[in-house]
């Protein structure tokens, strides 16, 4: 019985396991309007919006599935009303990510996101690189503080974006 009744657990559980974790950046403003961040999907094409744009492009190194600051930065910093309206305003966003799940990112998105890893010299997570639209680096935010303060993260955008007008 007991193992019938553990069996079943496991069964009606599985399904969780195997979810897809799906990234949504999204936050309320003080009139409970629903905000969203675009995150590109191709770095190709994030780099020809952020030409034709004339914005710049943040790319956001992160271990999704397994990366304890990079999902505290996620909270703390991305997904605030404060970084979604300098973002849509300012910035095309790019997420490479390196999952230890193999069911998160393509084959063909993890070949990408390792050539921009050793493009960029990525040596840890979170790490937020900031490229003009001509794709040269201007800006670069290693780690995140356990005090979860993402301030330094702000100012760098702010800075970057102040300068880039």
């Amino acid at each position: 019985m007991k193992k019938t009744i553990f069996i079943l657990f496991l069964i009606s559980f599985t399904p969780f396991l195997y979810a897809q974790d799906a990234k949504e950046h999204i936050a309320l403003d003080s009139e409970n309007n629903t905000k969203h961040l675009i995150w590109e999907t191709d770095f190709d094409k994030a780099k020809k919006r952020s030409k034709k744009e004339k914005k710049l492009l943040l790319v956001f190194f992160t271990g999704s599935d397994w990366c304890g600051p990079c999902k505290k930065l996620e909270a703390d910093f991305f997904e605030t009303l404060e970084f979604i309206d300098l973002a849509n305003n300012n910035l095309i966003l790019y997420e490479a990510d390196f999952p230890r799940r193999t069911d998160i990112v393509s084959p063909e998105k993890k070949i990408a996101n390792k050539k921009l890893q050793t493009k960029y010299k990525i040596g840890g997570y979170p790490t937020v690189v900031v490229l003009n639209s001509k794709g040269a680096e201007v800006g670069r935010r290693k780690g995140y503080t356990f005090t979860r303060n993402p301030e330094h993260h702000f100012a760098l955008i702010k800075d970057l974006i102040k300068a880039y007008r």
